[in-house]
């Protein structure tokens, strides 16, 4: 299984558009060789680098396992979203305090639908997920806040 993005390389510079301090845009991401069985799809997006460890800005999962592509304006409708370490249901851009900070996205292929409401937390979802996970990748990208940057 890969995820890449036409919109940065895996290691390399994120666009400052999917920051919160500028449009709060969740970069395009396409999905490549999920796993034949495979019941459905996650994605989570966290902070690496944050002083408190790893940040969850963005947590979705029940996504159709033949899903090739997710933008900030494409979601499939039976897929649900989850709380983010700030409190908030939904998508939310990185904005490092300072410094440079790394930002995953992992996908993971699960045998099974979550029995999860929307709003679930990481702890409960991973919880839910445990032992379903057939396949997963990663993509990592950094983002820096200069002073000029909000």
């Amino acid at each position: 299984m890969r995820l890449t993005s036409p919109e940065f390389s895996d290691g390399g510079e994120l666009p400052w558009t999917m920051s919160a301090a500028n449009e709060n845009r969740m970069p395009a991401l396409e999905l490549h060789e999920v796993p034949e069985g495979a019941e459905s799809l996650a994605l989570v997006l966290e902070d690496l680098d944050s002083p408190v460890g790893a940040l969850t800005h963005w947590l979705a999962w029940n996504l159709p396992p033949d899903t090739t592509h997710l933008d900030a304006l494409t979601f499939p409708g039976h897929g649900r979203i989850g709380l983010s370490a700030f409190g908030k249901i939904g998508y939310l851009g990185p904005t490092p305090p300072e410094g440079r900070h790394i930002y995953r996205f992992t996908l993971s292929a699960l045998d099974c639908m979550l029995d999860l409401p929307q709003g679930a937390t990481r702890k409960q979802f991973q919880a839910a997920a445990k032992n379903h996970v057939m396949a997963w990748a990663t993509l990592e990208g950094s983002i820096e806040r200069s002073g000029s940057q909000g």
